[in-house]
């Protein structure tokens, strides 16, 4: 199962601790690792480190910290509403209930990789041919399927 959930650059800070911190400090969990075309052209690899993380969810380049694009700030539309600057989106994969019960019984370390399988090759789909861009061109907005 995929479940999505929307980041805000205002929560950078917390957001990054929450994800590099908080979630591997229980038993059994592991430190995120960079994967993706992109990371290493950002200097990233290896565990996902608070820093790093929380300069890219605020729009910084991890190494050298020069914005990336356009400065991700909230706007309020006419009627006083807040638009949060989304910096990104969290993409949980999880197993499916059957495979979880079958691993807690087993502990079979094949299911694990190939679990680990799974989503490396739906997050190499999702990164060539989910991920888009937008792009402001002569007054309009193109939109660009390939990066890199």
């Amino acid at each position: 199962m995929l479940r999505v959930t929307t980041l805000h650059a205002s929560s950078a800070a917390a957001t990054a601790a929450y994800y590099a911190q908080y979630l591997t400090a229980a038993p059994g969990e592991v430190p995120g690792v960079w994967s993706g075309r992109q990371a290493a052209s950002l200097g990233l690899s290896g565990r996902v480190e608070v820093d790093a993380l929380e300069s890219l969810l605020s729009g910084r380049d991890p190494t050298t910290g020069t914005q990336l694009g356009r400065e991700l700030l909230d706007r309020y539309t006419t009627d006083g509403r807040v638009v949060r600057a989304v910096s990104g989106f969290d993409a949980t994969f999880s197993a499916p209930k059957s495979l979880s019960v079958w691993w807690a019984l087993t502990g079979d370390r094949r299911l694990l990789e190939a679990h680990d399988v799974a989503i490396s090759s739906a997050l190499a789909h999702l990164e060539r041919f989910g991920s888009t861009t937008r792009i402001r061109s002569n007054g309009g907005r193109v939109h660009r399927t390939r990066m890199g």
